[in-house]
């Protein structure tokens, strides 16, 4: 069974590629859910009552989602999701409008500064949840107007032949 973090950061990955997830939870052969993913989707289902703005009726975007981080958006607002510890200072690619104001969505300041193609935020590194940092952007235009942006453009990417440490040539 998967961990909570695992869950939940697969549905705010889902959601920031505007797509729709589907858990597959069922019933036993006598009709009943296991009491363990009962746990799991009561867990789940607190975490939506805290985070749900961020969730239910957004779209994908703008920023393309990475392991790292996932956006959605609705009216003139983006959620940013932070899904690594990191040390609370995130710079990515700048939108094609201001904004206005940023701060954590559980409540918390976090400094923005948009400048030379970039947006950079900062916040207070005791603010980060392990499973997702949520990071709410009130901008001064509709977001659901904005592009789709790649972070991960101009990384390069490696292939290896290499399955599990194993490099025999005979496969």
């Amino acid at each position: 069974m998967k961990s909570l973090k695992q869950c939940l950061q697969t549905l705010v990955t889902c959601a920031g590629g505007d797509g729709n997830l589907l858990f597959n939870v069922g019933p036993t052969a006598d009709g009943v859910i296991e009491a363990r993913q009962v746990e799991r989707l009561k867990e789940m289902g607190a975490w939506l009552a805290k985070n749900g703005a961020a969730i239910y009726g957004t779209r994908g975007g703008p920023w393309k989602p990475t392991p790292a981080l996932a956006s959605t958006r609705k009216g003139d607002v983006i959620y940013l999701h932070l899904l690594r510890e990191d040390d609370g200072v995130v710079e990515l690619p700048d939108l094609a409008c201001k904004v206005k104001s940023a701060a954590l969505l559980g409540g918390g300041e976090v400094k923005f500064k948009q400048a030379a193609g970039k947006l950079r935020l900062q916040f207070d590194k005791v603010a980060i949840d392990p499973i997702d940092t949520i990071i709410r952007l009130e901008l001064d235009g509709s977001a659901m107007d904005l592009k789709a942006i790649s972070v991960a453009s101009g990384i390069k990417a490696t292939a290896s032949n290499v399955f599990r440490k194993n490099t025999n040539e005979d496969r």
